[in-house]
């Protein structure tokens, strides 16, 4: 009897302690995604302003790159920019610090995403502007 009602305790304090670990798991794992959130919208913000108005002279000088990250893969979208008033260096080093958060946010909240391919959007220069364009085939 007395042999019982230790295993009846016993087996209510483990499951007791595994449902008190699973909602620290929960509120850690939340708490770590608000702050990935935060990284996140801190760097786009640094990356907007490295950005500017993306003026140029030349066509050429107008680019996109990959941003944020896709929980199958691949980037969330593409950042147009001009080589005449941004960094490249800084920008490629925001948008890898970008990328990274976003990983691991997917990661820690289980994300989803469709798995689709996203290409990177024709860049055209525009009254002294760069601007993307849809493709040939998102035209239609």
């Amino acid at each position: 009897m007395l042999r019982n009602r230790i295993s009846i305790l016993a087996i209510s304090l483990v499951c007791g302690m595994l449902q008190a670990c699973g909602y620290a798991g929960i509120d850690g794992r939340q708490t770590i995604a608000g702050g990935l959130q935060s990284e996140m919208r801190d760097i786009r913000l640094l990356m907007e302003r490295e950005v500017g108005d993306a003026a140029a002279k030349r066509p050429e000088q107008c680019r996109a790159i990959p941003l944020g990250s896709k929980a199958c893969g691949g980037p969330q979208s593409f950042l147009v920019y001009s080589t005449a008033v941004s960094n490249e260096r800084r920008l490629q080093e925001l948008a890898r610090q970008y990328a990274e958060a976003e990983e691991k946010y997917n990661r820690v909240t289980g994300a989803v995403s469709t798995c689709s391919f996203l290409m990177p959007p024709e860049v055209h220069l525009d009254h002294g502007k760069c601007k993307s364009r849809p493709h040939q085939a998102e035209r239609r």
